[in-house]
């Protein structure tokens, strides 16, 4: 027995140590070499295997038996072997995925490809974005199966459908994204998808049909041919086509999304009706047994549950939330066929490192992190709280607990990856999980009935589907007027917030107040603003467009939004973001250079911005930012030198050029502004040297005369340009003259985010996100 005890104990550290390695490939600067992994997990092998065996050889003399490391030392070299095998199967992965990131030379941007589309998506009007895995015919890539997004812009009102292999010719770049403090990753988030691919589709050279549908293909078209709504396709096929962004928005002000995305819940409230169904069934089995009582059909109940929910995953396609879910699921199924108990730490770990080995690119993700809080925090509570009465109000009183635990204790991870959480959300989930409780069932039997009894299984849809309006409307009625919990705190001041919130539910301890306290330190530091002495040119990575903001303790003026789409603005996705994360509470001024839409794109937006008040002053070339405009925040002095006063043209040569100086540092933005426009500035004198130019139109050939860039002569000049754009900002000859003055070039393409900080008497300081927060995934 002390011998299986010592085995568990060694696996769980293999386990862990797996684990925690593949869960930190996140906060990797570089991939680490796969060769020197090799070579540590092949030697904390032979250092544990001779360790153990250290007692029983011979040839060992006694004394060099005893000198040993000791049992700490035996079960780190455990440890130490998880935490390498875990490295180098995520570094290899990693590898996989760069390979898809060649030079240019060996994966031309113009490729015809074949694909096998596994999602649509309706993301402008007549523009489908489709996701799509490349027939490549690599053993490695049918086992891992990268996957591309290209976006098709076609006179055709529907998209190709899921399951149909097509023939494009495409234009193909590595997965992009900018880069901001506090706002969300576009490349983590592809990365986590296996996106190795994106671009656009050119032509659809043919396109082959479907083959045989599976079952959730079969499910999605008969189901789209009922005209239920979108909340019905979402919650029993997990298909989400036919939300709008407004449904969106109502899911995420009320903390419901997770009901109509589907995940381990969803998994589990089929295995708790196939429970409870069996309990009706138990009888008929007793009776069917010869009335014998000791007949049990525990275990067979739980095979049938396991493969009910089995075909439930293919019914939803396999999402990666519920195969998570199945696979914990068969790995308790299967321990109770072999009559295995095991510690609720080991079982953890084991459903960590098996996510972990099925699906490694998922640690990238959000609803990875969210599926295994919960349900560790689940068997925490059960631990903390014990069971539950066995009469109805003793259980329904566990459940509320429940829900008010996993709220509080989820909230932190909710804020780290989406800033956003609903404050109703607690309430709302109390009347909305119960409700989907009782209507899941009644969709999935009405799915079970249409091959056999069609009217029935329409009237049941139909009351499926008008229950859940109901419940829709409920949720809109009770979410309307409360407002959502946002914050913008740094990584580590999350992480310790939870702990602290982990520590306080655990027993009395010696240090458990110093912990606590310890803990709280990184959340009050994060609170601190910028130094008010200093002040702030923030150049916000926008791809091919501009956004920059002048800071000075928590105020500051915008110059620039940059682009809008149709589902969002790079103001509210980026900016925004980063504008809570700076800890800036006002904006006193807004100033728009001109009206392109990678300049303006996110004005339609400003008034959501919580900075903008009342009286926030919006100026564009057309109005109020003309020459002669000046203006103070803080002892920084703004003024437009261009265009004329009085000014009603629209373009780039009649952009807005500010000049922004604390009388020590000067800062120019000349906005779009080309060589006409440069040489009437130059010859009515009213440009002067400048320590930071925003380069004009972001470094076009038709800007930056070198008449221009000689007044100036900056010590640093700013491209704002996405990368591999397809007009080849910054062109050549344009850096070549900045380069001839001695000029620092930086590049918001390669930089992302940049910060510089101005302070009396001394040299301005910068701060390259990328490089001060380098991730192997960047760009």
């Amino acid at each position: 027995m002390q011998q299986h005890n010592i085995m568990e104990r060694k696996a769980t550290l293999v386990l862990a140590g797996f684990s925690l390695a593949c869960l930190s490939a996140g906060y990797w600067p570089v991939l680490p070499h796969p060769l020197l992994l090799t070579v540590v997990l092949i030697a904390a092998c032979l250092f544990h295997t001779f360790a153990g065996l250290r007692r029983h050889l011979s040839f060992v003399p006694p004394l060099l038996r005893n000198s040993l490391l000791g049992y700490h030392s035996y079960s780190a070299s455990t440890l130490m072997i998880g935490l390498a095998a875990g490295s180098l199967w995520m570094a290899s992965l990693g590898y996989w995925y760069l390979t898809w990131q060649l030079p240019e030379q060996n994966n031309p941007r113009n490729a015809q490809v074949t694909l096998l589309i596994t999602a649509t998506a309706i993301y402008e009007q007549k523009t489908c974005r489709l996701t799509g895995i490349p027939q490549t015919g690599r053993l490695i890539d049918q086992l891992l199966k990268p996957k591309f997004q290209l976006y098709w812009r076609s006179d055709s009102k529907t998209c190709p459908y899921v399951g149909a292999r097509i023939h494009v010719k495409t234009r193909l770049k590595p997965p992009q994204g900018v880069v901001n403090p506090g706002a969300p990753l576009r490349t983590k988030r592809l990365l986590a998808q296996r996106v190795v691919k994106t671009g656009y589709i050119k032509s659809v050279l043919y396109t082959e049909p479907r083959q045989a549908s599976s079952l959730h293909q079969r499910a999605v078209t008969l189901l789209t041919n009922k005209n239920l709504s979108g909340w019905a396709l979402a919650l029993l096929v997990g298909n989400r086509t036919f939300l709008t962004q407004q449904d969106w928005e109502l899911l995420t002000r009320s903390g419901t999304a997770h009901l109509f995305s589907l995940s381990g819940m969803h998994l589990g409230l089929v295995a708790l009706w196939a429970l409870f169904i069996s309990k009706g069934i138990l009888p008929i089995a007793r009776a069917f047994a010869g009335g014998r009582e000791q007949v049990s059909i525990r275990i067979p109940v739980l095979i049938a549950s396991a493969v009910l929910c089995t075909i439930y995953a293919a019914l939803a396609n396999w999402q990666l939330p519920v195969v998570r879910a199945l696979i914990l699921l068969s790995v308790f199924v299967v321990m109770q066929t072999l009559q295995r108990q095991t510690r609720a730490m080991d079982t953890l770990w084991l459903m960590i490192a098996l996510c972990c080995l099925l699906f490694p690119f998922s640690v990238y993700s959000a609803s990875f992190y969210l599926s295994i809080g919960a349900v560790s925090l689940i068997w925490y509570f059960a631990w903390w709280a014990g069971r539950p009465r066995s009469d109805i109000k003793g259980r329904f009183l566990w459940s509320v607990k429940l829900q008010l635990f996993l709220c509080v204790f989820l909230t932190p991870v909710t804020l780290l990856w989406f800033n956003a959480q609903s404050l109703i959300a607690p309430i709302i989930n109390l009347v909305a999980i119960p409700a989907i409780t009782l209507l899941l069932p009644v969709g999935l039997i009405s799915l079970f009935l249409m091959p056999f009894h069609s009217p029935m299984a329409d009237a049941l849809l139909r009351v499926f589907d008008d229950a859940l309006g109901i419940l829709m409307t409920v949720i809109r009625t009770m979410a309307q007027w409360w407002p959502m919990l946002t914050s913008y705190w740094p990584a580590p001041s999350f992480i310790a917030a939870f702990l602290a919130l982990l520590v306080i539910c655990l027993p009395p301890f010696r240090t458990k107040w110093l912990c606590i306290g310890l803990l709280c330190i990184p959340a009050l530091s994060s609170s601190l603003s910028f130094n008010p002495n200093k002040w702030y040119l923030h150049v916000f990575d926008v791809g091919q467009g501009t956004a920059l903001l002048i800071s000075r303790g928590e105020q500051g003026v915008l110059i620039d939004t940059g682009a809008s789409f149709s589902s969002q603005s790079l103001l509210l996705q980026q900016i925004a973001p980063a504008l809570e994360h700076m800890q800036i509470t006002t904006l006193q001024n807004i100033l728009i250079s001109h009206h392109d839409n990678d300049h303006a794109g996110g004005l339609k937006d400003i008034t959501r911005l919580s900075q903008v008040g009342w009286n926030t002053v919006i100026s564009s070339p057309v109005d109020d930012c003309q020459a002669g405009m000046t203006f103070t925040l803080q002892g920084i002095n703004f003024s437009a030198v261009w265009p004329e006063s009085g000014n009603r043209i629209k373009g780039n040569d009649y952009s807005c050029v500010i000049k922004i100086s604390d009388g020590e540092h000067t800062i120019l933005a000349p906005g779009d502004i080309e060589r006409w426009a440069e040489y009437q500035l130059l010859y009515t004198n009213r440009l002067s040297k400048a320590d930071v130019l925003i380069a004009p139109h972001h470094g076009s050939a038709t800007s930056s005369a070198n008449a221009f860039v000689q007044k100036i002569s900056p010590e640093w000049v700013v491209f704002t340009q996405g990368r591999d754009n397809r007009w080849n900002f910054p062109a050549r000859q344009v850096s070549s003259r900045y380069q001839a003055l001695g000029a620092h070039i930086m590049k918001t393409s390669e930089s992302g985010y940049i910060r510089f900080e101005f302070s009396p008497g001394a040299v301005p300081k910068i701060r390259e996100w990328v490089k001060h927060n380098r991730r192997w995934y960047y760009r």
